[in-house]
């Protein structure tokens, strides 16, 4: 369950009520489908979304040029921002990433190569706040959409050091949003395990793990 800071706001009112999407409808229609979408988190969106009105609103919404991740995501930071400033108590930051696999979308501009490199999609690098102790979800202080460069065959270690798109980049990224504080735990898997991340991570101010990928 995500901690709300209100416990008389719904999960909607709380983790998007403050979304800036040009319109106060927009944040409206937002807040009521991020409740339904709560109440079935597995499924497809018709299972979710029973009443077919409800169903095309939420279409219209995601169709809107207004609603970008970012602006969506920006609320909900903010919320977990003053959820989890108000605790005293060691949290756990987990990152890792995974693929979201759009290949068949073929309207989709801006996505590029995932799997073997015949998909094209996103890579999602995700930052989860958790209670280590009561297992509580806090909710995301990062969410990156990444799109993997074509890069040539021939690139030198040099250049591939010095290119800003490389994938190694997530995970200095994706702690970007978390507070310099030692109560906050950094949890990555072994595609942190860079001297480039670490050295940002021992300069952060918070403790972190690694899943060690090199001797």
């Amino acid at each position: 369950m995500i901690l709300q800071q209100n416990s008389e706001l719904s999960f909607g009112e709380a983790n998007f009520g403050q979304a800036e999407l040009g319109d106060d409808r927009r944040t409206k229609r937002l807040v009521k489908c991020a409740d339904l979408l709560s109440l079935h988190p597995g499924g497809t969106f018709p299972d979710k979304f029973k009443s077919p009105a409800d169903l095309k609103a939420f279409y219209r919404l995601c169709d809107c040029d207004e609603v970008t991740h970012e602006a969506v995501m920006t609320a909900h930071h903010v919320n977990l921002m003053e959820t989890i400033g108000s605790l005293r108590r060691d949290l756990l930051v987990i990152h890792d990433a995974t693929e979201l696999d759009y290949t068949t979308h073929f309207a989709l501009e801006g996505i590029g190569q995932v799997g073997n490199g015949y998909q094209r999609g996103y890579i999602c690098h995700n930052s989860l706040v958790v209670d280590p102790k009561t297992r509580e979800v806090f909710g995301l202080s990062s969410q990156i959409l990444h799109h993997r460069a074509k890069v040539p065959k021939n690139e030198t270690q040099k250049q591939r050091r010095e290119r800003e798109s490389r994938e190694s980049r997530l995970w200095v990224q994706g702690v970007a949003g978390v507070p310099s504080q030692h109560q906050f735990i950094d949890v990555c898997d072994q595609g942190a395990d860079v001297f480039e991340f670490l050295a940002h991570e021992t300069n952060s101010g918070r403790r972190f793990v690694v899943r060690a990928a090199y001797d």
